[in-house]
């Protein structure tokens, strides 16, 4: 690791970093490429080796895979204030616009230009919604248990079950199905333990940091309106639960904000998906939106805070021990067996936001269409960008 540069990176440095890749960057797994090429072809910061142990770490914790990535990768090289940094930097840019978007939204959303464009978006988004659902199936439902799984929580969720339980008895299933009834699992290989303490330390000033910013929000925001506890505990269980990208987190959300505590209509909440798209970094951003819908600026730093900051706390409470739970079997299993439900989760919220936003001919069409591009790789943006004109033009 000699010829690496990671000894000479400053805070400063960090910090700027991210906050260009958070602010030009789109998209879950091209996220995830971006960040490769920068840190480890451009700036040299880290072998492709531990860029490669970062990711498979990342994706069996909860929340986004390119922010949980970019908070271990600061983690890895200035410790605990590095991943404190690193996150704040690289969502930064994406909660910014989607504040700004959000405050226009609720102003002039009445117009009947705004409400034909916001018509539009919302049937596009139905269609991105399918192909994020379908390539979830794809590349999660590996065999029979993974689909039995996925039919008996779909059944769960269109009988309106209580969605915790229904994750909590999937994550069960999974262990037991994968673990015990029906195959043997071998012994994980050895994992290189890589460096073994940041220069940062184990993250404890950040997670006092962490906390006393929570408790002062929360603090804060009880003081406006009691409802903010409520609020702050809805984001929180987004985050810890959802595994395996934005969209899983996306479905956890819509079944808090709109089904279980109506904050949101689902017309509101897809409008909040559809400005999610046109920002760069993650789709969870979303809860900026809600949380300005709720509580206007204070809400939205609230509620993105709380979406955020649970699984990076958690990943630098774990990171100094990733080596072994990475190659964790029982958790591995667990998190097949929820992946399997977020799918059937996906499905439901697709019909729900379908039904909500596909009235006629011409918004069918729209969701159809924004489905069909997305499978011949068209980048969402500008399938957003396309809706826009459209709607504008009076084309729905």
């Amino acid at each position: 690791m000699a010829d690496l540069e990671e000894d000479v990176v400053t805070r400063k440095e960090l910090l700027g970093t991210f906050f260009l890749i958070g602010a030009t960057s789109y998209g879950g797994p091209a996220i995830v490429a971006r960040i490769h090429q920068v840190i480890v072809h451009g700036k040299r910061w880290l072998t492709e080796e531990e860029f490669e142990e970062s990711v498979a770490f990342c994706q069996i914790l909860p929340g986004p895979v390119a922010v949980q990535l970019a908070t271990h990768i600061g983690w890895r090289l200035h410790g605990g204030l590095g991943a404190l940094l690193v996150s704040v930097s690289y969502t930064l840019p994406a909660f910014g616009l989607m504040l700004a978007l959000s405050a226009a939204t609720f102003r002039f959303g009445h117009l009947p230009l705004v409400d034909a464009i916001l018509k539009g978006l919302g049937a596009a988004v139905s269609g991105i919604v399918a192909d994020a659902t379908l390539s979830m199936a794809r590349s999660s439902l590996k065999d029979w248990r993974g689909a039995l799984i996925a039919l008996g929580a779909a059944a769960a969720f269109f009988t309106r079950q209580d969605a915790l339980v229904v994750l909590l008895g999937a994550a069960i299933a999974g262990a037991c199905l994968t673990l015990h009834l029906f195959r043997p699992v071998a012994e994980p290989p050895a994992v290189r333990p890589g460096r073994p303490c940041p220069p940062g330390g184990t993250g404890a000033f950040s997670i006092f940091v962490l906390a006393a910013l929570f408790l002062a929000l929360v603090a804060a925001g009880a003081l406006r309106d009691p409802g903010y506890p409520a609020l702050g505990l809805a984001m929180m269980k987004v985050n810890l639960l959802a595994f395996g990208g934005g969209y899983t987190a996306i479905a956890l959300m819509y079944q808090q904000v709109v089904t279980h505590h109506a904050w949101l209509t689902a017309k509101e909440f897809i409008t909040g998906m559809a400005l999610s798209q046109i920002t760069p970094g993650p789709v969870i951003v979303n809860a900026t939106f809600i949380g300005y819908k709720l509580g206007g600026w204070l809400g939205a730093i609230y509620s993105t805070f709380c979406v955020f900051w649970p699984s990076g706390l958690l990943l630098v409470l774990l990171a100094p021990h990733f080596a072994r739970i990475r190659s964790s079997p029982i958790l591995k299993a667990c998190v097949r067996g929820l992946l399997a439900a977020f799918i059937a989760m996906l499905v439901f919220v697709l019909w729900q936001m379908a039904s909500a936003s596909i009235h006629g001919p011409s918004t069918a069409a729209l969701a159809v269409g924004a489905f069909v591009a997305l499978r011949v790789d068209v980048h969402p943006i500008w399938i957003i960008l396309a809706t826009v004109v459209l709607a504008a033009g009076g084309g729905l």
